[in-house]
């Protein structure tokens, strides 16, 4: 075996990196092969020093701008770009793609994944995006929040008395639009037997005047100007009466109020925050909920919205004194300590609350745009690899077009064409890629998106951009490289087997692509971890097997004979009737004072309306005192139990000293007793953190039952028989009503739906990003195990075990596993802990996840390289050492 040479001097670089820039380009490569035979003859003369300075000086010396034009207007270019020469570099590629299937294949295969990963992610973007911009006046529409200042919490909702105010004391106002969405009402057609449970909102014309809307029937200044009218959209006018000539006909609400059809709309886009399909005049409040009045200061909450249209040319900052005075005037001066009242603009309304129920998640949108932008720079970072890899292969060729007169820039273009048409044909197949998984990401991430989107013009151009931009990033490095070898370096045997640069760049590369997955894949291992962790947690009281029922009518006889049928079965334990379950997202708020002597302490205050069975239904445990009875609800004397954090707001020591205190109800003279102290429980999801707690009986707010299985697994037969049992019970308790249920455990699982499709999002980018990483990985060792397969040989013949010879070939890329399990290990920890501090409730991360993950990676990545590995090292010795 031949002793290794030391590599020869090379000049300085930014010398001839000037001389390439500044050089005439019809001779700059002539030039430099004579400065290269030069520098190497100054070289053994005078030494490497002295080499470097007089080819510096030489270099200076044939930089003359003023003479390069001269030059190139007398010695012309040709045209480069000419349909010939543009026909010449597709046939070119062509060949070059066909001679190298496999290459072509893995960067083929790799762009088209992170094309396809971009492209649908532009999708949901896109839409998420293009919300509520269809209305002529919509950077004037706003929304009127209200902003709890102690607490630091803004409500969509606000008081019902906001519309008069702001129409009586603000100026500014063109237009006040107040809309109350009603959840969960029957809407029948009189004589039939149609009938549903829908959602609806009450409104007047001037929502009409708001929003764009296209009406099929009817008039948009009198549609709503009368008590019991509503209007329809198209599809629920089809869906009621089978066509949209229904004018002055009659559909009847809660089986009592009969509303007369005054118009129809055509369907909203699928991209708006009001998504209304029945809307019912304000003046039927009256005869619906007579304790509801728009001009009084009587009612809150996040379902009553007040939307204005500012004039033009006034900033809604200008409103903010506006609302000091309203405060002041209808409220009183101890509000401004913690009341005040924001304008939100209509177009943030989707990534807020908002009465269409959908939202959308900016953090999330964020990053969809940087995931996808990650796994295309992966497939980008793929191709720049192997086309540096296989400069070797091509210096040759790039030596003999410069020798008959090739230039430079004819080199670039040949490169990026070949680069263009990989990126053309990944394009193809990212689309059909796309087309297929569009429905499945759709569904991951509740986006109403079709094959139609994928086709459409916008989509169609994004395409085009993001190809060229792929072409340039992946292309322009490997183009600009190989075209800038040196002829007499690119013609020698091995010149490139010293480009420890190229090889640099290469480890570099490889290093970030399993950076990212190693991010990836530890970021999807915590984020399952804390999905894991919610679902296993320990809410404080027994959330399985149970099943909850609205209640459409709360008289005490009809429910006490609904709960004595329904314990009849054998498969129900218990039965509870109340506002809300134990843990809920929506919840009463109240402000509580716990007095002793002259003390006051004012505490806000989650309040649980259940009746005497509420604690046995859910599992809560009392600590201290009695549990409740139905019979305390006598204003003179009602009962309450509260959770230990009550206690310690109050300053209550231990639960058994808090029974017979007393709490007020605010700063009224109204008090409640303390009967009963309960251990604390989750109220709201793990993203809060426990709030003080009280459980009263408040009969006239019970709207929903909570039924106890007896079993708390129980098999799917014994499931449905207690179903159309509880059905059967119901339906002839409540007549004409339409049944409904859900569990309770699938109730709370969708507090954390948003975490959920984070996972599964976080998932599918690991797996593209793995696979694409792998690619390459699997590509570059196929290069390194060609280019080495005479050491192989040799090896062998030496007496080279095959366990050694895969250890030689797949101890380098292991290295680079190594440092990027290091890289990626400080940045995972850093952004999973910014991401697990949205939750009150988390877990801790430890470091075997980090661990785990780089073994992880390390295994899938020597899976990877030992085919190739394994492959070089069994070929017979004899075949590896033949003539080339």
């Amino acid at each position: 075996m031949k002793p290794s040479t030391p590599p020869s001097p090379k000049p300085p670089r930014w010398a001839s990196t000037l001389l390439d820039w500044l050089g005439d380009p019809n001779t700059v490569e002539e030039v430099q092969g004579d400065l290269l035979e030069l520098y190497a003859y100054w070289v053994k003369t005078g030494g490497e020093r002295k080499a470097n300075w007089r080819y510096s000086w030489s270099v200076l010396k044939l930089l003359r701008p003023l003479a390069k034009r001269k030059s190139s207007a007398a010695y012309p270019s040709p045209f480069l770009l000419s349909p010939h020469m543009i026909r010449n570099y597709l046939k070119i590629a062509l060949r070059s793609l066909a001679k190298s299937k496999g290459y072509s294949l893995i960067n083929i295969a790799g762009l088209a994944a992170g094309l396809a990963c971009t492209v649908v992610i532009f999708l949901v973007i896109k839409h998420e995006t293009s919300y509520d911009q269809n209305h002529t006046n919509g950077s004037r529409i706003y929304r009127v929040e209200t902003e709890n200042t102690k607490e630091k919490h803004t409500s969509p909702g606000t008081f019902t008395g906001m519309a008069h105010a702001l129409r009586t004391d603000v100026p500014e106002a063109e237009l006040v639009v107040p809309l109350f969405k009603v959840r969960g009402s029957i809407f029948a057609v009189p004589s039939t037997d149609k009938r549903f449970k829908e959602s609806f909102v009450f409104a007047d014309n001037r929502l009409f005047h708001l929003l764009n809307y296209q009406w099929l029937a009817g008039n948009a200044r009198t549609a709503l100007s009368q008590p019991n009218t509503v209007v329809l959209s198209r599809a629920y006018a089809e869906k009621y009466f089978g066509t949209t000539d229904v004018l002055s006909k009659v559909i009847q609400l809660d089986n009592k109020q009969e509303l007369m059809v005054a118009g129809v709309l055509e369907d909203q886009p699928s991209t708006t925050s009001f998504p209304f399909d029945m809307l019912v005049s304000f003046s039927t409040l009256k005869n619906t909920s007579p304790d509801f009045d728009l001009n009084k200061w009587n009612g809150w909450g996040d379902n009553f919205q007040v939307f204005v249209l500012l004039k033009k040319g006034i900033d809604p900052a200008q409103l903010n004194k506006r609302f000091r005075s309203i405060i002041l005037k209808y409220m009183d001066k101890e509000a401004l300590s913690n009341k005040n009242f924001l304008l939100t603009p209509l177009s943030q309304l989707h990534y807020t609350s908002n009465l269409s129920g959908r939202t959308a998640n900016l953090s999330l949108l964020k990053t969809l745009s940087f995931v996808s932008l990650l796994v295309l720079l992966i497939a980008c970072f793929n191709f720049i690899n192997l086309s540096t890899a296989q400069a070797f292969k091509r210096a040759k060729e790039v030596g003999i077009r410069k020798a008959v007169g090739s230039n430079r820039r004819s080199l670039v273009y040949q490169f990026l064409t070949e680069a263009g048409l990989i990126t053309f044909l990944a394009v193809l197949l990212a689309i059909l890629l796309a087309q297929m998984t569009l429905s499945t990401v759709a569904g991951m991430l509740a986006v109403p998106l079709t094959t139609p989107d994928l086709f459409s013009w916008q989509t169609g151009l994004f395409v085009f951009i993001l190809a060229v931009l792929t072409t340039l990033l992946a292309g322009v490095y490997p183009a600009f490289r190989l075209s800038g070898m040196a002829p007499i370096w690119a013609l020698k045997n091995n010149a490139l087997t010293q480009g420890k640069q190229w090889l640099s760049l290469r480890q570099g590369l490889v290093v970030v692509q399993f950076t990212v997955s190693l991010i990836l894949i530890s970021s999807a291992l915590l984020i399952n971890q804390q999905l894991t962790f919610f679902r296993n947690a320990d809410l404080g009281f027994n959330k399985a097997a149970i099943i909850t029922v609205g209640l459409p009518e709360n008289k005490p006889e009809k429910l006490q004979a609904l709960r004595n049928q329904l314990v009849g079965s054998s498969q129900i334990k218990d039965v509870s009737f109340s506002f809300n379950s134990a843990s809920a997202e929506s919840n009463w708020m109240q402000s509580m004072q716990y007095r002793k002597g002259t003390k006051t302490i004012d505490i806000r205050t989650q309040t649980k309306m259940g009746d005497s069975r509420y604690l046995d239904t859910y599992g809560i445990p009392l600590l201290a005192g009695e549990k409740l009875r139905d019979t305390d609800t006598a204003s003179a004397a009602i009962k309450v139990l509260v959770n230990e954090i009550f206690l310690n707001r109050s300053g209550i020591s231990r639960p058994a000293e808090a029974i017979g205190q007393k709490v007020y109800f605010g700063d009224s003279q109204e008090f409640a007793t303390i009967v009963g102290v309960t251990k604390n429980f989750n109220v709201n999801s793990l993203h809060q953190k426990i709030d003080p707690t009280l459980i009263m009986v408040v009969p006239k707010n019970f709207y929903q039952a909570g039924i106890k299985l007896q079993m708390e697994k129980p098999a799917a037969e014994t499931v449905q028989a207690v179903l159309a049992h509880i059905e059967k019970v119901w339906t002839a308790t409540f007549p004409n009503q339409v049944f409904e249920y859900s569990f309770l455990e699938e109730t709370l699982a969708q507090a954390y739906k948003s975490e959920t499709r984070t996972a599964q999002l976080i998932e599918a980018s690991t797996f593209l990003a793995v696979l694409i990483a792998c690619l390459g990985l699997f590509g570059l060792a196929t290069f390194t195990a060609e280019q080495r397969t005479k050491e192989i040989g040799v090896r062998k013949v030496l007496g080279a075990s095959v366990a050694s010879i895969i250890t030689l070939l797949s101890r380098d890329f292991l290295k680079l596993i190594l440092i990027a399990i290091v890289l990626a290990s400080p940045v995972a920890w850093y952004a999973m802990n910014q991401w697990l501090q949205n939750f009150e409730f988390k877990i801790e991360i430890r470091w075997w996840v980090f661990a785990l993950t780089g073994l992880l990676m390390a295994g899938i990545a020597l899976l990877t390289v030992s085919f190739q590995s394994i492959k070089a090292a069994l070929v017979n010795p004899v075949k590896s050492l033949r003539s080339e």
